[in-house]
């Protein structure tokens, strides 16, 4: 059976990646596993792994190509068997799609419910502009609508310019006025994201170069975070909530831990075990959020911020919360140096991160969101510290948790419950 290989997506903003390297050429013989090719995204390189044994068929790209994410960049299969021509591959894109068309329900007059289709091209604008496909009418075969169709609805669209809430909140808090901003939404209504991606352009003009000044420019993946830690700041209501942690037990187990096994668990492997364990309790906080919904993850892969040359990377460790402790060690150990040499392996989507900055001896920090999660979890620097107990004065080793959330979904009490669960769990640490 021939099988497509497809270019992986490794962000969830990511649309297209660059094929570095084949490490294969057409006829040679794979196993499962395989390192196919190494491809690369705006801010890291990942390999591209063969998915079963047998031969390679036909590589779709040169080195240097782009190619879209999810879409096949190779097949693979046994020696004589068939690739799909070019109609084959159009006819199984199309069914492809139609597979994932989202279909919406619509009541006509008749009150007969009928099943409504619509191409990405016409999804893609209907979102970016604020429409409802309901209100568009197909030209396309079976009604669907196409991207002429939502382009048509647009020009009728009234010309009146109008403010959403939180677009006008924005803009108040940046002194910006509606005079120079378009609307992207229906009728030109402005919308949040118009006002934020004017921000940028006004910022940019204050920097003036004066002689002695030196200029170091953003490159790809500074530009990334860039713009991701901008949309996160202006676009989500983040607020902040901190606990001590008394790590004197935990640090006590872990040395004697780490000296019987002969490994070297650290505090970040203990906090990312027991962060999963809080998740599994307050599925809330292990979230994808936007602007009219949350989605609730049902696996938890807590990811963690590791600085390379390039700039930030969240190296994610999926399925946390079914691996151990020690299987949580390697893991983090492995992502955390392929990180640093710009790799990032095909993982699945990162629902929670943690921010260590320990150990450059920061107390606490106030952590940025990675879109479209709905929080972050910031750790502090191990101290000593002085502490009544029983009424004793006694000093303890002691920890700083900070917790960043979208106001938008968690509440202050479900994260406050939150970090005190996790606070509970830290303390009491034993496996």
């Amino acid at each position: 059976m021939v099988t497509a290989i497809k270019m992986p997506q490794v962000g969830q903003d990511i649309e297209f990646a660059r094929i570095l390297e084949w490490n294969v050429t057409e006829g040679d013989e794979v196993k499962e596993g395989s390192i196919l090719a190494t491809v690369e995204s705006d801010k890291a390189s990942f390999e591209v792994i063969a998915p079963e044994a047998g031969f390679v068929l036909q590589l779709l790209f040169n080195e240097g190509d782009e190619a879209a994410v999810f879409k096949p960049i190779a097949y693979i299969g046994q020696k004589g068997e068939t690739i799909p021509d070019k109609k084959d591959k159009i006819e199984t894109f199309t069914e492809e799609v139609l597979k994932k068309e989202k279909n919406i329900t619509i009541i006509e007059n008749t009150g007969v419910r009928k099943s409504l289709i619509s191409s990405p091209s016409a999804r893609r604008i209907a979102k970016e502009r604020n429409l409802e496909l309901s209100e568009i009418i197909g030209s396309g075969p079976n009604g669907r609508i196409i991207k002429k169709d939502v382009e048509a609805y647009l020009e009728l669209a009234k010309s009146e310019k109008k403010v959403t809430p939180v677009a006008k909140k924005i803009a108040e808090d940046t002194g910006l006025t509606f005079n120079s901003i378009d609307g992207s939404g229906y009728g030109g209504r402005i919308m949040k994201k118009d006002v934020i991606s004017s921000i940028s352009p006004l910022k940019s003009t204050i920097l003036k170069e004066i002689p002695g000044d030196q200029v170091v420019l953003f490159n790809k993946a500074r530009k990334r975070i860039a713009e991701r830690l901008s949309f996160s700041k202006l676009s989500i209501p983040h607020y902040y909530i901190f606990s001590e942690v008394d790590i004197t037990s935990v640090l006590n187990w872990r040395r004697t831990t780490n000296s019987k096994l002969g490994i070297k668990i650290s505090i970040t492997d203990i906090i990312i075990k027991s962060t999963a364990e809080a998740l599994k309790r307050f599925p809330e906080l292990n979230s994808w959020v936007d602007d009219e919904k949350t989605l609730l993850k049902p696996e938890i892969n807590i990811g963690i911020a590791v600085s390379t040359l390039n700039g930030l990377l969240v190296a994610v460790i999926p399925d946390t919360d079914r691996l151990n402790l020690i299987e949580i060690n390697k893991q983090s150990r492995k992502n955390a140096e392929d990180a640093r040499q710009g790799i990032i392996h095909i993982t699945n989507p990162g629902t929670f991160t943690i921010s260590n900055l320990g150990m450059y001896g920061i107390s606490s920090f106030l952590p940025i969101i990675n879109p479209p999660e709905c929080a972050i979890l910031s750790v502090g620097a191990v101290e000593k510290k002085v502490v009544p107990k029983e009424k004793e004065i006694v000093i303890i080793d002691s920890l700083t948790l900070g917790l960043a959330c979208d106001h938008r979904a968690v509440d202050g009490a479900k994260a406050a419950e939150f970090l005190n669960f996790l606070k509970g769990i830290i303390e009491n640490f034993s496996s």
